[in-house]
């Protein structure tokens, strides 16, 4: 009977670790998130002010382990204005899965930008067409964009 108890334990922990806004399927940037409680009702948006409009997405896919390994992975929207942009973690108030207004942010500003570029070397040297990560020495990521870690305020 123990033998049948520990997986269905082990299952609801591993359940019970992610907030989950849909399955990520392109997995575009992936990090780290440190100081965060785990017992807070954690959301990933996509920030940014561009050509004088604010964009705030935070409807994409998203999987936070607060518990197991601390790391999220978070899909990137499509139909955002080409421009820069940095990921926030916030507290969903609401529970709505959506980053809205009177939900908190909760991270610091890590220094790196998440670039949507139309053309290559757009809005920094090094950028190609498409999502870019640029770390805050210049050094520009355009395939894997990981390491995007997060730290609580």
């Amino acid at each position: 009977m123990n033998k049948l108890l520990l997986p269905l334990a082990l299952g609801t922990l591993t359940l019970s670790a992610c907030t989950l806004a849909g399955n990520p399927t392109k997995k575009d940037v992936t990090g780290q998130l440190r100081g965060f409680s785990a017992n807070q009702n954690l959301g990933l948006a996509l920030v940014g002010f561009n050509d004088g409009k604010y964009t705030a997405d935070g409807t994409e896919s998203q999987l936070i382990d607060k518990f197991l390994t601390g790391g999220f992975v978070l899909d990137l929207p499509s139909n955002v204005p080409f421009g820069t942009y940095r990921v926030i973690v916030f507290r969903d108030a609401n529970n709505n899965n959506r980053y809205d207004a009177g939900d908190t942010v909760l991270s610091k500003d890590n220094g790196k930008r998440l670039a949507l570029a139309q053309n290559d070397n757009q809005f920094f040297a090094g950028t190609r067409k498409g999502w870019n990560l640029v770390s805050p020495d210049g050094t520009v990521q355009t395939l894997v964009l990981n390491n995007y870690d997060l730290e609580a305020q």
